[in-house]
C-alpha cells in the first residue's frame, strides 16, 4: 500500500477534498464516523501506510542483497533501482562478513553512510543490519534485520524485522514479521508499528530467474500507535481480502483492508486488478476520484 507523503504524516494536511491516495482504485469507507472520527481515521491510514511502506522496503532489501547468499537473480550488490542514482550509480556499500559463500550465519550491512537519494526520491542514510542465518532459498531460513542510525527522508527507523522462508515444494512464501517498529519524525512525532504478514507467490514459479512474471498475495495484520502533540491514538489493520502485488505493476492493484479504531473502521478496496493510478475515497457516502 502507498500513500501520497505517506513519508510525512505528522502535521498532514487533510484538504477539503479529503486524503490523498496513491495506489490503484483504492476505497476509503468510514463508517458512520463523526467528522472528527472521520479526521483521526482517515489520519491514521497515513500513519498506518508509512509504517507499512517502510518495513515493506526493508524486506524487499533483505532480499535485494542475495545473489551470493542463496537468492538468485537479485543480486549482492543491491543493484535496485531505488538505491541507484539517475545514472545508475550506486550510493551505498556493502559489506558481508564472512566473505565465504558457504559460510553461515552471515551478516551483511547496507551503509548509506551520510545520505544516499536514490531514483524514488527518497534520502537514506545510516545502516541497514541483517543477520541471515541460511541462503533464503533455503525453507526455514530467518533474515533478522536491525538498524544503526538509519533515517529515510529524515525519519528515524528502528526495531526489528524477521522475514522467514515458509515454501514448500510447491509455493514460495515467506512470512515477515516487525517488532518494536517505530518511526521518529522530524517534528518529534512517533509511530509505533507491529505486524505480521505472508507473502505468497501466486504467479511466475515456473520461470525462476525471472522476475517480471512473478505476482504475490499479501495478507495479514498489524497493530500501531500514532504519538503527536501529547495524543496518543491506537488502531488495527486487518488485511480481509488478500492483496495483490505484480513485479510488473508499481500499485497494489487488488485487495481489500480494514483499518479499524475503537468500532470505527475504514475499508480500502484495491480495485479489480487493474494497474493504473485513479484511487477512490469515500468518506461518509461522499465519494470522490483522485488522480495520483
Amino acid at each position: 500500500m502507498k500513500i501520497k507523503n505517506a513519508l510525512k504524516p505528522f502535521g498532514l494536511f487533510i484538504a477539503a477534498s479529503g486524503l490523498i491516495i496513491a495506489g490503484c482504485n483504492k476505497e476509503v469507507n468510514l463508517e458512520s464516523a463523526t467528522p472528527e472520527e472521520s479526521a483521526t481515521l482517515t489520519e491514521l491510514t497515513v500513519d498506518d501506510a508509512a509504517a507499512d511502506e517502510i518495513f515493506t522496503e526493508i524486506h524487499e532489501q533483505e532480499l535485494g542483497v542475495l545473489d551470493d547468499i542463496g537468492m538468485p537473480d537479485i543480486g549482492l550488490n543491491n543493484e535496485t533501482e531505488i538505491n541507484q542514482d539517475s545514472v545508475g550509480n550506486r550510493c551505498f556499500t556493502v559489506t558481508i562478513t564472512p566473505r565465504v559463500l558457504t559460510a553461515f550465519p552471515k551478516t551483511v550491512i547496507i551503509n548509506y553512510g551520510n545520505g544516499c537519494k536514490g531514483r524514488d526520491g527518497k534520502t537514506r542514510k545510516g545502516k541497514i543490519i541483517t543477520v541471515y542465518s541460511a541462503p533464503m532459498v533455503r525453507p526455514e531460513a530467518i533474515a533478522v534485520t536491525r538498524f544503526d542510525g538509519f533515517y529515510v527522508n529524515n525519519i528515524k527507523v528502528e526495531g526489528k524485522h524477521t522475514t522467514k522462508n515458509n515454501s514448500t515444494s510447491d509455493v514460495r512464501i515467506f512470512t515477515r514479521s516487525v517488532e518494536g517498529g517505530k518511526l521518529t519524525f522530524p517534528d518529534g512525532g512517533v509511530i509505533v508499528w507491529n505486524a505480521t504478514h505472508t507473502n505468497k507467490q501466486v504467479a511466475g514459479l515456473g520461470t525462476p530467474g525471472l522476475p517480471f512474471d512473478d505476482a504475490f498475495e499479501i495478507t495479514g495484520r498489524a497493530k500501531g500507535v500514532s504519538e503527536k502533540n501529547g495524543k496518543r491514538v491506537e488502531w488495527s489493520r486487518t488485511i480481509i481480502e488478500p492483496l495483490f502485488k505484480a513485479f510488473r505493476c508499481r500499485w497494489i492493484s487488488k485487495g481489500v483492508v480494514h483499518i479499524t479504531r475503537n468500532d470505527k473502521k475504514a475499508i480500502f478496496n484495491f480495485g479489480d486488478g487493474t494497474c493504473d493510478n485513479k484511487a477512490i475515497l469515500i468518506i461518509n457516502g461522499e465519494r470522490k476520484e483522485i488522480t495520483l
